[in-house]
């Protein structure tokens, strides 16, 4: 006879898949967590400061301009 419970082989297939989606998302995410710390400590310097504002977040003085000029077969900014 053939029972299913909470500890049926196809439950324990999905959670090992879970699972193993989890730690890859912990890995990613690790990642992110140590370049974010990386940019914030080179922040603290002024000359980068103006470069991550003006590279990353498209800052500008008060006199000038600034285009960005994006390929069509790229849609990410």
């Amino acid at each position: 006879m053939f029972f299913l419970d909470d500890m049926d082989i196809f439950t324990m297939v999905r959670n090992l898949k879970k699972r193993s989606d989890l730690t890859e998302q912990k890995v990613e995410m690790h990642q992110k967590v140590i370049a974010s710390r990386a940019t914030l400590k080179r922040l603290k310097k002024t000359q980068y400061l103006e470069h991550y504002a003006r590279s990353t977040k498209y800052f500008k003085q008060v006199d000038e301009e600034i285009f960005v000029i994006i390929p069509k077969g790229n849609p990410k900014r």
